[in-house]
């Protein structure tokens, strides 16, 4: 399933991970989690749930020619693995992909897993409540107790993530395998999410914090764009066409 370009080991190792969602946030804040700490990319993720998919490097810093499906990206010095995946799960496999996914997991004896993914907007029904929420288990409540105490962020209520993909599903095969898991997400509409992204990054960075690093101020953080966000929307409209 995972071949690796560069062996490294892996216990004790938090895997942060997107699940396919509304508006591709969780993969857009993925693509800045890596650019901006410079991740190295260390192995490839193959399964037939995966949409196969090819295209040009993703990122300033990666020397590789070309960008697939699925990669994984780590940093030693933060114990930290990013899995980032490009397509959405073939539905019929899906159910196979997470139990090899979560195998993984307990094989390499990671810390933790923590899923990011977004919602629809209207689902978010209290009015000025908070934009976003998480779900998570007995098992990542255990070890990031005081964390949770400390950020009081509101917890779904319920388990159903409407739009968040295979998030709360991934979050359950963990805790049926008593592994850690955090799902994060973000209530979004359509359109241009990069907001959205930036904002769910900056959730994550509290959680695991610290994470980003910091402007001069010490206080806000500081993010690199990647330069595979230029083609977001595509070209613009040929000007004959008017």
């Amino acid at each position: 399933m995972f071949k690796f370009t560069k062996e490294i080991p892996l216990s004790g190792y938090t895997l942060v991970l997107p699940s396919v969602s509304v508006g591709n946030v969780a993969q857009l804040a993925v693509d800045l989690l890596i650019e901006t700490l410079k991740l190295e990319k260390v192995g490839l993720l193959w399964h037939p749930a995966l949409i196969p998919i090819v295209g040009p490097p993703a990122y300033d810093h990666d020397q590789d020619k070309l960008t697939t499906t699925a990669e994984l990206y780590a940093c030693t010095e933060r114990r930290l693995l990013v899995l980032q995946i490009r397509a959405p799960l073939v539905g019929a496999l899906q159910a196979e992909f997470l139990d090899r996914l979560t195998d993984f997991v307990r094989d390499q004896s990671l810390a933790d897993v923590i899923v990011l993914a977004s919602s629809f907007a209207h689902e978010n029904h209290r009015v000025g409540a908070r934009p976003y929420k998480y779900l998570t288990n007995e098992k990542f409540g255990t070890s990031h107790g005081e964390t949770l105490e400390r950020l009081k962020w509101d917890p779904l209520d319920g388990t159903v993530i409407h739009g968040g993909g295979y998030a709360a599903k991934l979050l359950e095969v963990c805790t049926a395998k008593e592994l850690a898991c955090f799902t994060l997400f973000n209530y979004v509409s359509e359109g241009d999410n990069t907001p959205d992204a930036v904002q769910l990054v900056s959730l994550l960075d509290q959680l695991k914090q610290p994470l980003l690093p910091r402007e001069e101020d010490g206080i806000k953080i500081k993010l690199a764009i990647p330069s595979s966000w230029k083609h977001l929307f595509g070209n613009a409209a040929p000007v004959n066409v008017y």
